[in-house]
């Protein structure tokens, strides 16, 4: 099982990627579950060294992480 710290020392794509697989959802559903632009979503999804990579903020890792808390705690066992 993967804990929090383990997530938190993912780069940001794979991170990204982990949630949304761990959520069930689509690029479109993760967005909006974040509240950004799929195309925002894209840029974080893009390779570090991409021209048109951008970094996610502190607090949206935050608020990623605190979603897959959220979702773990609500899973039934």
């Amino acid at each position: 099982m993967t804990t929090k710290e383990d997530l938190a020392a993912l780069p940001q794509q794979e991170l990204l990627r982990v949630a949304m697989d761990r959520l069930g959802m689509t690029r479109a559903e993760f967005a909006a579950r974040l509240c950004i632009a799929v195309r925002t979503l894209d840029k974080w999804l893009l390779p570090a060294d991409s021209p048109d990579s951008r970094s996610m903020p502190d607090m949206g890792r935050a608020y990623v992480l605190e979603i897959l808390q959220w979702q773990k705690m609500r899973k039934p066992a």
